[in-house]
Formats: C-alpha cells, sequence, structure tokens
C-alpha cells in the first residue's frame, strides 16, 4: 500500500462553521439536525449515530486550496465540535463498509481516473490509482449520495 495521508476537513473551519452557522467562502446558512443518515462527520470521519446525534449541514467546496474552480456541495459534521481525524490514521476503518467513489486528479484539476471501492477494498484501490503518477490527490465519495468525505494523498517525504 502506497503511503497515504486522510485530509479531514480542518478544525478551524467546523470551528467557524459552528460559531457561526453559516458556510465558509458562500455565507449560505448551515443547518442542524437530528442525524437521519450515516453521514460521516467531515471532521472526524466518524458515521453518525442515526436518530441521536445532531448534525450540521453546510456548503463545502473539497477543492479550497487545491485547485481555482470551486465545486461546492453538501458536508455534515458534529455539532458537538469532536476530534480531528488524524491525518497518518490511514482510511477511516469505520467507513471501510460503506461503498465509495474515488476521483483521482491531477494538479490541473482534471479527473484522471474513478474508481469504486467497497467490501474493505479502499486502500488497494487507492494503491492502485496512485501508481499513475499524474494522480496528486484523490477526493473520496459516498456512494449513495455521491457528495464529498475526505481527500487523500500521498505521504510527502520529509527531508532534512
Amino acid at each position: 500500500m502506497a503511503e497515504i495521508r486522510v485530509i479531514a476537513l480542518p478544525t478551524e473551519t467546523a470551528q467557524r462553521v459552528l460559531a457561526t452557522m453559516r458556510s465558509p467562502g458562500y455565507g449560505h446558512p448551515a443547518h442542524t439536525e437530528v442525524a437521519t443518515g450515516y453521514g460521516p462527520c467531515r471532521h472526524c470521519l466518524k458515521p453518525f449515530r442515526v436518530g441521536e446525534e445532531r448534525r450540521t449541514l453546510f456548503t463545502c467546496n473539497p477543492f479550497y486550496k487545491l485547485a481555482e474552480v470551486p465545486l461546492p456541495g453538501p458536508v455534515f459534521i458534529h455539532t458537538e465540535l469532536c476530534e480531528r481525524f488524524d491525518e497518518e490514521g490511514g482510511y477511516p476503518v469505520e467507513l471501510l463498509k460503506y461503498p465509495a467513489v474515488l476521483d483521482g486528479y491531477d494538479l490541473e484539476q482534471q479527473l484522471v481516473v474513478q474508481r469504486r471501492a467497497a467490501g474493505g477494498n479502499h486502500e488497494m484501490v487507492l494503491a492502485e490509482m496512485f501508481e499513475d503518477a499524474a494522480v496528486q490527490y484523490v477526493l473520496v465519495r459516498d456512494f449513495e449520495a455521491g457528495c464529498f468525505d475526505f481527500r487523500v494523498e500521498r505521504k510527502r517525504e520529509v527531508c532534512c
């Protein structure tokens, strides 16, 4: 498996949304409700407990600081601020049971490859995608709803 970093929504963004109840960059109102679906939370990358936890919905651009053209869509976070997913933690284990669409992009925001992952083969599919040097990052999306879940990048070598 290629060494990967899993990039969840930054804590600063989650804090700003919960404090202002507005979408960052767009100003659209955020909405809070009891979870009716598993999610996941885009900050901790854990599934929601349906009917128990409160979640906040807002508009998010997964291409923020990655590419010039935005591609906003709906995302959820826990209404009570949770701990951010550890970037070095590998693919979120709790999400392996959910099918996903993996979109591999180059530096010009062009879709290079799109693959589906299901049945726990997510890391294997990511490794195959990153064999293509043109793939700079992968946006993981929910297979059923189609919305953005998180970003995956190759782990960068740190020198000296």
